[in-house]
């Protein structure tokens, strides 16, 4: 076509290996599997006058076919990138860093329990001054079919800023700040909470890297959910990173947090497969990995045990040690 000037296929294969042992007061179990975690495959082009196009599908075997991103996005201007289509809004660090970066194999209980998911809308983002950045969308969950659909006109709100201070720390020192924050009015629960907001940083000297969020949210009737994680890593030579992460979380409903799909709730405890036993109000994780790059997040493998805690499940506290092995690509 002569309206595309450049394109790219897109994708990830992540396979995962995934063993917990787990127990509460009725007993304990495991559980062990070898999944296909990630399988995507999509396009990215740029058209004429700077107008990118990008579509991604997920293609797990055995899961169906489904949409992760498909969106226009006018980037003429670098103080205003507009973007219009199907995306996650820009909400919590650890939720909007690309699975092929993530320093764990799986993400924190707190960012997947708030993480909105992918939505449509309309996203401005761009970069007005040297250090500043910021990103403003609106999202709704209106049903794209020709059917009548009583959520329609329910709208998410998002803003986030950040600011990057490198240029005022001794060379090689890289220091990052962003707040994010969100507002919906979907009291139906797609979007399962009114509020919210997000606090992180990001500092990096040579080998050495730390992460930390703090994220809160509110739903329709003020009951709070909240959480913060701290992840330094280290690499201990040019491929081999060592890898910590410490979390908590708490929430002010009895059952505001879910025991983790991979893999603590799958384990073979008596009582554990209904949705309301996995259910608690505070969580605390250690986890503990090494990555070994093979070529950047291009090609890597990943491994790592995690220590968790589930409190006050109507079967009493729910304690897991899971081991996590994971061989991921992008191309």
């Amino acid at each position: 076509s002569t309206n595309l000037s450049q394109l790219r296929i897109r994708g990830r294969i992540q396979t995962q290996f995934g063993y917990v042992d787990a127990k509460n007061d009725n007993g304990s179990g495991k559980y062990s599997t070898f999944e296909m975690r990630r399988v995507r495959l999509g396009m990215q082009g740029q058209l004429l006058q700077n107008v990118r196009a990008r579509i991604e599908s997920n293609m797990v075997p055995g899961s169906g076919f489904s949409m992760r991103t498909a969106y226009l996005q006018w980037r003429e201007h670098d103080f205003a990138h507009v973007k219009v289509g199907y995306d996650k809004p820009e909400f919590g660090f650890e939720e909007n860093t690309s699975s092929a970066s993530i320093l764990t194999v799986e993400r924190s209980l707190i960012t997947n329990t708030v993480a909105p998911g992918p939505v449509t809308g309309l996203t401005v983002s761009g970069k007005p001054l040297k250090l500043v950045s910021y990103s403003a969308g609106l999202y709704t969950n209106q049903d794209n079919t020709n059917q009548a659909n009583t959520n329609s006109g329910r709208y998410l709100f998002n803003l986030s800023g950040s600011i990057k201070l490198d240029d005022m720390l001794p060379e090689g020192n890289k220091l990052s700040a962003r707040v994010d924050l969100m507002k919906s009015d979907d009291t139906n629960g797609s979007f399962s909470y009114e509020d919210g907001f997000s606090i992180s940083g990001h500092y990096q000297l040579s080998a050495f890297d730390l992460r930390a969020e703090y994220i809160q949210v509110s739903d329709f009737n003020n009951n709070d959910t909240k959480g913060w994680y701290i992840m330094p890593s280290f690499f201990f030579t040019d491929k081999f990173q060592g890898v910590v992460r410490y979390e908590q979380a708490k929430s002010d409903l009895g059952n505001g947090l879910r025991a983790a799909s991979r893999y603590a709730r799958r384990a073979d405890v008596p009582g554990l497969n209904t949705t309301a036993n996995q259910r608690g109000d505070k969580y605390g994780a250690l986890y503990l990995g090494g990555n070994y790059y093979l070529a950047g997040d291009a090609h890597k493998l990943m491994a790592g045990i995690e220590f968790s805690k589930l409190q006050n499940t109507p079967l009493g506290d729910l304690k897991a040690t899971t081991v996590f092995g994971a061989w991921r690509m992008l191309f």
